[in-house]
């Protein structure tokens, strides 16, 4: 039986992969690099120290540059973040079912602990989350299991009694790896990466109640 649902925040709850994608276009084209629209995925799901080792070896990117180009990700992150953070749609109605049956939530993200705690307060969803862990909660990011297994072992639920929501490959990999069952929600930018370790892939948030 169902008793906890993990979510990941970007791409599954929030509608931000689109403006993540243009302003790491931007801070690497200020520095005078091109990131093609084929490398583009390679920005989906990971932290910026996480993508800038891929693309500081394409581009031969020095260390001192490396840091500026990581630097300018994260202001323009802070500058756009009001304005473009926004929910995917059925997402407040479908934590709402939940919540009204009694199922426990749990957030886990990348994201920074402040940039979660602003998202929650903006869209009105403290309470929702019995557990939320962010990147500071973790040595290792996705597709590391982590983050999950810490999730998991915070519920206090056994593995077979939880489900991940996810939007990535590298999640997907994440969840299976500790042990959970996977649904994965892609969008727009992530239809064509590899769900094949997923459980059930699903069109958006709505339909989880179809196989839960």
């Amino acid at each position: 039986m169902l008793k906890a649902v993990i979510f990941d925040l970007d791409g599954v709850l929030s509608d931000s992969v689109g403006r993540d994608i243009a302003i790491t276009v931007a801070a690497y084209k200020k520095f005078g690099y091109s990131i093609t629209k084929s490398a583009q995925p390679l920005v989906i799901g990971r932290h910026p120290a996480d993508r800038i080792a891929f693309f500081a070896e394409e581009f031969d990117i020095p260390e001192e540059k490396q840091r500026l180009i990581v630097e300018e990700e994260k202001r323009l992150y802070r500058e756009l973040w009001d304005t473009t953070s926004k929910l995917f749609p059925n997402v407040k109605e479908t934590l709402d079912t939940f919540k009204s049956k009694g199922t426990m939530l749990a957030l886990a993200t990348t994201s920074t602990r402040d940039s979660v705690k602003r998202f929650l307060q903006k869209f009105r969803l403290e309470g929702y989350f019995k557990v939320v862990l962010t990147r500071e909660d973790v040595s290792e990011r996705k597709p590391n299991p982590k983050i999950y297994i810490k999730a998991r072992n915070e519920l206090g639920y056994n593995p077979d009694e939880i489900i991940v929501v996810e939007d990535t490959e590298i999640g997907v990999s994440a969840a299976k790896s500790a042990g959970l069952k996977c649904v994965a929600i892609p969008n727009k930018y992530t239809k064509k990466q590899d769900f094949s370790k997923a459980d059930y892939v699903l069109e958006s948030i709505g339909e989880l109640f179809k196989i839960i």
